[in-house]
């Protein structure tokens, strides 16, 4: 492997004081509080290994849920009762509180309240069916909140949760 490979490393930062990362390469470990990085433009960084000099990019993800990336066809609806689709889009990801999603051809707008069928791609094929606010649309990415979730969904969690 050549030394002047980058690699990337996320760290899930969430609630936590201290983070810490290894060296894709070598494996040795550094520690960095997060007091120094919670200002850097896109929690972004290149770094460098003390010990085998193997350059990286560590990328901090401050999320407050992990978000698990996807690639899963779905479909939006006006209502529950709805049969006809408002419009075809695909899930690129997916975390316990919201979704994001691909739309090339959707008419809606931020504030939007839809609801979102997908079949996730775990073992069992679990249909989910989602009602959802539109919090931002940057050209065809769309980024949405679930709505009425007072209980923790455990076939979503099972699914995004890292293992």
């Amino acid at each position: 492997m050549s030394d002047d490979k980058i690699s990337d490393v996320e760290v899930f930062v969430h609630n936590k004081m201290v983070v810490s990362f290894a060296c894709p390469q070598c494996k040795l470990e550094k520690e960095v509080a997060v007091e120094r990085i919670k200002d850097v433009y896109h929690w972004n960084i290149n770094a460098a290994c003390r010990r085998c000099a193997h350059k990286f990019k560590v990328s901090f993800n401050f999320r407050k849920y992990y978000r698990k990336e996807t690639y899963i066809h779905g479909l939006l609806y006006d209502s529950f009762e709805s049969i006809d689709p408002a419009g075809d889009v695909i899930v690129t990801d997916i975390s316990l509180t919201g979704v994001g999603f691909e739309c090339n051809s959707c008419d809606f707008t931020v504030g939007s309240v839809l609801v979102l069928r997908f079949i996730l791609d775990d073992c069992e094929r679990s249909k989910m069916e989602k009602k959802i606010s539109i919090e931002s649309i940057r050209g065809s990415k769309v980024g949405a909140l679930f709505l009425g979730e007072h209980s923790f969904d455990k076939v979503l969690g099972k699914y995004i949760l890292p293992q």
